[in-house]
């Protein structure tokens, strides 16, 4: 049966919802799809399932729902009286399914009395953390401090550009080497001073030459008037990053993540180090208080 079917099932009586939760597949991720159908999902292995429509009962147009976080929706105020009916539903997804709703959450925003959604500027360059799955064009979240884009793709190349916050991460990325390049320039030119981490995880079927990378990277090794490059050297600086960014609150990182034992530390003309770690696989970069 699917997801739709094993929910309704459930919905017959105690004892069916007690047979299908010790009998259910555990899902990846709840949260609600408000792009045609206005629905909750679950995504299991990649793949996503409608389990139950919300717009004939609790979702009618005029009350402008938004897709918002990958695992958050923002309601509009006029919305706010529906909220606990939509959060018992989430709730009971999340038990069916298998899924912590504590950490997949339904949540009402009314402070500023208007709707929040992607193309609202002022509002995410004063968040401390979003989560998208992905980014949709003239994206403001350029200066949001802690950011994860969980389908970054050909966008890695307007956050390289562009990004103005302090810790972010991006998740099957199309990055390339003159990106990287790039990226590593600007920070010497003092282009990004407000950053403290740059993650991005390449797509597996795009393919990341770090090589040129590296020999930038050698080529600024014992300058003496600009940037210079580095070994680890424990006298001036530890091993580990010290990542304290709420990102690590809600992100399974790899585990050799802040290892920066064999990293590419530069060394600015104004003191300030950073390290470079890269690889196929991968691009980091973290800047040391």
């Amino acid at each position: 049966m699917d997801p739709s079917e094993n929910f309704m099932l459930s919905k017959t009586s105690k004892k069916m919802k007690d047979l299908v939760k010790n009998n259910i597949y555990k899902v990846d991720q709840v949260w609600m799809n408000l792009n045609s159908n206005w629905s909750f999902v679950v995504e299991i292995g990649g793949k996503i399932h409608n389990v139950f429509d919300l717009r004939a009962g609790l979702a009618p147009w005029e009350m402008k729902w938004h897709r918002f976080l990958v695992n958050a929706v923002m309601l509009h105020p006029s919305a706010v009286q529906k909220y606990h009916e939509i959060l018992k539903i989430h709730n009971y997804i999340c038990e069916i399914f298998k899924c912590e709703s504590n950490k997949i959450s339904v949540i009402d925003y009314i402070e500023n009395q208007e709707f929040i959604d992607e193309e609202s500027p002022r509002f995410l360059m004063n968040v401390d953390f979003c989560h998208l799955r992905i980014l949709g064009s003239r994206s403001p979240t350029m200066k949001t401090r802690n950011l994860i884009i969980e389908d970054a793709k050909i966008f890695v190349a307007d956050f390289i550009h562009h990004y103005e916050g302090q810790n972010i991460v991006l998740k099957n990325a199309w990055l390339n080497d003159r990106l990287a390049r790039l990226f590593i320039l600007n920070w010497m030119l003092k282009m990004k001073e407000n950053l403290v981490s740059f993650i991005a995880f390449q797509n597996r079927q795009e393919v990341f030459d770090e090589s040129s990378v590296v020999n930038l990277l050698n080529s600024k090794r014992n300058a003496i008037t600009e940037s210079r490059v580095e070994d680890w050297d424990p006298e001036k600086r530890d091993r580990y990053f010290n990542y304290d960014s709420i990102i690590a609150n809600q992100n399974v990182f790899p585990a050799d993540t802040f290892d920066c034992e064999h990293g590419y530390d530069i060394v600015r003309e104004d003191g300030k180090r950073a390290t470079v770690k890269v690889s196929p696989n991968h691009f980091m970069f973290f800047v040391w208080p």
